[in-house]
């Protein structure tokens, strides 16, 4: 991968991270319902705009993007018969998104556990998003990547509905295209596609995102296919997805998306085929960098954003009840004064540093995982030659 678009990449993805971590964040420990109607300093409309469920739920478009133009072009070149297999293929999935999930789980169970047992008062667990949430057999059915698909989320931990849409495009995409890998035998790709389009139909049957994910995902993976970019200058790009953006935001609200809600469709893929535009225009320009992209932070933060998104919920929700519990949810609910914004400030570093260390533990060890997975593999069924 060009040095440049890598760059470009690593702060998408923790900038995507901190933008959903800093609207959940908003949502429950900043009140703005009065910031049409009152006058207010530059930072809280600064904060009000940026901190904002349209461009963080752009961001979650642009992790469906990312996620199929880095995994499902590696497949796209895997089975046009470049180097790699399948089995290397599926334990190196395997590994990067368990090596989280089942740790993730463990946490959210801890912490909703140690949340409704110190502060049960507060009423926070008890809303009704989260009826129904706090059993054994969601606990098991989100292990099994099963959420938002046919059983609702574990715990409080919504955001993990990503993950499982995530896991299953990296089953099914490569299911899906085995007829055209003439690499294997026949007979393996005939039941290969027959169980990626049974398990295909019946996913994108259920009520939910996972299909027009599907499609996003896939725009990445074949926008690998692309011999050119459709805009070569990387400033034209950047600018024109940064003015779609900007449009979602101020038009993809309120009245208007209740009247039209096809609108939020068209954004999303009018978003996904504009970063596209960026992803390429990176992938193919000048070598010369962006200052703002050379420095290491990027890498640094961008290591542990996948961490960040996925344990934020929990720990977050058990913030806000121990808010409530300690303070008052008088006091929490209240239009935002200067201490509700401090306050936000210091739950969203402690999670990111607390993500940090989590991912230590986690995403750090995904490399000696696939290490053991394939050893474990080998003894028991030996690697074999691909039939030609």
């Amino acid at each position: 991968m060009p040095f440049l678009l890598s760059q470009l990449i690593e702060a998408c993805r923790w900038l995507g991270a901190l933008a959903v971590l800093a609207l959940h964040s908003t949502n429950l420990f900043v009140n703005l319902g009065d910031i049409m109607s009152a006058p207010h300093a530059a930072p809280v409309y600064a904060w009000w705009f940026f901190f904002a469920l349209q461009f963080a739920h752009q961001a979650v478009v642009g992790f469906f993007v990312l996620s199929g133009y880095l995994v499902g072009g590696a497949v796209l070149k895997l089975l046009r018969g470049h180097r790699g297999d399948l089995r290397d293929y599926f334990i190196h999935r395997v590994s990067r998104i368990y090596m989280v999930l089942g740790p993730t789980l463990l946490l959210t169970l801890f912490f909703d556990q140690l949340g409704q047992w110190w502060f049960r008062d507060s009423g926070v667990y008890a809303w009704p998003i989260f009826d129904g949430h706090f059993s054994s057999k969601l606990f098991f059915a989100n292990l099994a990547n099963l959420q938002s698909i046919f059983f609702d989320y574990f715990g409080v931990n919504g955001p993990l509905w990503s993950l499982a849409c995530e896991f299953w495009y990296y089953i099914l995409f490569p299911l899906l295209l085995l007829p055209f890998a003439t690499r294997y035998a026949m007979s393996f790709r005939v039941i290969g596609f027959s169980i990626g389009a049974a398990l295909c139909f019946a996913f994108v049957r259920q009520p939910g995102w996972f299909g027009f994910g599907f499609i996003l995902w896939s725009m990445g993976a074949f926008a690998t296919l692309a011999p050119r970019p459709v805009i070569r200058s990387r400033s034209l790009a950047l600018t024109l997805y940064i003015f779609a953006l900007l449009l979602i935001r101020f038009l993809v609200r309120g009245p208007l998306l209740a009247e039209h809600p096809w609108m939020s469709d068209v954004a999303d893929l009018s978003g996904a085929t504009l970063f596209i535009g960026v992803l390429l225009a990176f992938r193919d320009g000048p070598h010369e960098g962006y200052a703002l992209l050379q420095s290491k932070m990027h890498k640094r933060l961008a290591d542990f954003s996948f961490s960040l998104y996925a344990i934020h919920m929990p720990i977050l929700i058990f913030a806000r009840a121990a808010a409530s519990g300690i303070m008052g949810e008088t006091w929490v609910t209240q239009l935002a004064q200067p201490a509700n914004y401090l306050l936000a400030l210091i739950v969203m570093a402690t999670i990111v540093l607390t993500a940090l260390g989590f991912s230590r533990l986690t995403e750090a060890k995904t490399g000696a995982a696939r290490r053991f997975l394939h050893a474990a593999l080998n003894r028991i069924a030996p690697e074999t030659r691909a039939a030609d």
